[in-house]
């Protein structure tokens, strides 16, 4: 699934009122309706990306659970029949980037997101997350799309209070992270130096274990707020993302308390 326009953008605003007027079940039923398969791939990723954003629309997490899981639903039933092996991997490929993305969605540590998370919404997450890692194996991704998945585990983890399975996720985020720092030859502990994918990596970690327990993890933890600050303030090209990183963490550290 590429990044390129998509062809059926001219149909959104006809989904939007349906889905306006309707609500999110009469906008799925529109969409399955379709007898093209491609147009029905495009008219659910159109949908899913553009109530994700909100684009000027209300939503709530409920409709952002049902159009990306009905997404989602259809690039894996195309899959399963597709004969050509290239055109099957894509259409994985497109059912395990919409379901990363639901599951980032859903994660409690966005600042400006400030509707509430339950029990369920972190397991719709958990079991995107647990997708994604069997499709990223399936397709043979490498050591960042596995340590985004990982990430996304353990932030559902978290919101279950199951630090133990959180930490479990959070080392194997913190693993892949320092397999692509050795790729690449960058520092792989925590640290100014460090690329993001490592400091982001080890506070979660440590936020994990802390919330577990682990009081000595604290100071870890705020070892990483340091690194990512020192970034923000000597790097105008990372600073965006060394601030993601500290909203990232300070929010879930407002939003989860501990055992």
């Amino acid at each position: 699934m590429t990044q390129t326009t998509n062809p059926f953008e001219p149909l959104w605003p006809e989904l939007s009122e349906i889905y306006l007027q309707s609500g999110t079940v009469s906008l799925i039923d529109h969409i399955g309706a379709k007898s093209e398969p491609r147009q029905r791939r495009g008219l659910f990723l159109m949908a899913s990306q553009r109530i994700s954003a909100g684009q000027d629309l209300p939503r709530t997490l409920a409709d952002l659970i049902a159009i990306s899981r009905a997404a989602i639903d259809e690039f894996a039933a195309q899959a399963e029949v597709e004969s050509d092996a290239e055109e099957r991997d894509r259409r994985i490929d497109g059912a395990n980037i919409l379901s990363y993305n639901l599951a980032a969605d859903l994660a409690p540590c966005w600042p400006e997101d400030p509707e509430p998370r339950t029990v369920d919404h972190f397991r719709a997450g958990i079991r995107c997350a647990e997708d994604c890692l069997r499709w990223r194996s399936e397709l043979n991704k490498g050591a960042v799309p596995f340590h985004m998945a990982w990430w996304a585990l353990g932030t559902h983890r978290c919101g279950l209070a199951d630090w133990s399975g959180a930490i479990v996720a959070f080392e194997s985020s913190l693993e892949a992270a320092r397999d692509h720092a050795k790729e690449t030859a960058s520092p792989i502990e925590v640290g100014p130096d460090a690329s993001f994918l490592i400091n982001i990596a080890t506070g979660w970690l440590e936020f994990a274990r802390w919330r577990g327990g682990d009081k000595t993890s604290y100071a870890r933890f705020l070892q990483v707020i340091s690194a990512f600050s020192e970034i923000a303030k000597r790097n105008d090209d990372d600073h965006a993302d060394s601030m993601l990183g500290i909203q990232q963490l300070e929010t879930a550290a407002s939003r989860l308390p501990g055992s």
